[in-house]
């Protein structure tokens, strides 16, 4: 049994790296896949369109139908929807008619097609839109966080940045606010990196600085703009001059520099 459980795994892993090395092509009005590498035809092109592999399974359409096929051509969900996503952390968003739900990689529904708006799933959650309120479901299409917010994004390093009474906050994978709505605009986590912890560059009364994930100010709001963090250290324009600073307040680059560009090249 364990060995037929380890074949399986293989397998799957296999169509999955051959369905990355091949690519969608069009000729004439149809498309079809080829090989990334010698141009090889691998599926011959019968549909009005076709997308990307994306966990090894791409869109394809025809005749305004969506459904989807494996790396080898064969058709795994029928084309009977009226649009759809790529599928990611195993599930894709499709629609009937307008509205919008979530089905897995056998082509099982897993929620009601009820939502206006649906984001793929990212770390475990995916954020829909209801009533015109946007919350978020858990792979098994249970609603897990209420429709409460005018926008927000998807899930990364633990965090959502959403919008809430016209200010911009962010919570975890709880639904607990982590970072209080009280920001005008919101610019999301960079990725956490080893020599610096991931930031937020947010804006508020006109200024701009960098909040930690538990919402500690760690470049103060009071540049009139931050172009980059990362590693600790922000790019900042005070006084219409541009430079860089860290986290600990000091200016790793002197805030003297007339334009971004001057700064950018100032090694």
């Amino acid at each position: 049994m364990k060995k037929l459980m380890v074949l399986a795994l293989f397998f799957c892993g296999f169509l999955m790296s051959f369905a990355q090395e091949i690519i969608p092509f069009q000729e004439g009005k149809k498309y079809g896949y080829k090989s990334k590498w010698t141009n090889e035809v691998v599926i011959a092109p019968t549909y009005d369109y076709g997308d990307y592999f994306y966990g090894g399974y791409a869109k394809v359409v025809n005749n305004d139908k969506t459904g989807y096929i494996d790396a080898k051509g064969a058709v795994v969900i029928d084309l009977i929807y009226d649009g759809g996503s790529g599928f990611s952390d195993g599930f894709a968003v499709v629609l009937i008619k307008e509205m919008r739900g979530f089905i897995d990689a056998k082509g099982k529904a897993i929620t009601a097609f009820k939502y206006e708006g649906a984001n793929s799933f990212s770390e475990g959650l995916a954020m829909v839109q209801y009533n015109g309120k946007w919350g978020f479901i858990d792979t098994t299409g249970k609603e897990v966080i209420g429709f409460w917010y005018e926008e927000g994004r998807s899930f990364t390093n633990g965090l959502s940045s959403v919008r809430l009474n016209g200010k911009y906050g962010a919570i975890n994978k709880s639904g607990a606010t982590v970072i209080p709505a009280k920001y005008d605009d919101f610019i999301y986590f960079e990725e956490e990196e080893e020599d610096g912890e991931p930031g937020a560059i947010v804006k508020a009364g006109g200024k701009v600085g960098v909040v930690n994930a538990s919402g500690k100010e760690i470049i103060p709001v009071k540049y009139q703009q931050v172009v980059q963090y990362r590693g600790n250290e922000a790019w900042v324009q005070y006084n219409d001059k541009w430079g860089i600073v860290d986290t600990s307040g000091k200016e790793v680059v002197p805030i003297t520099f007339p334009t971004l560009d001057k700064l950018y090249h100032s090694d």
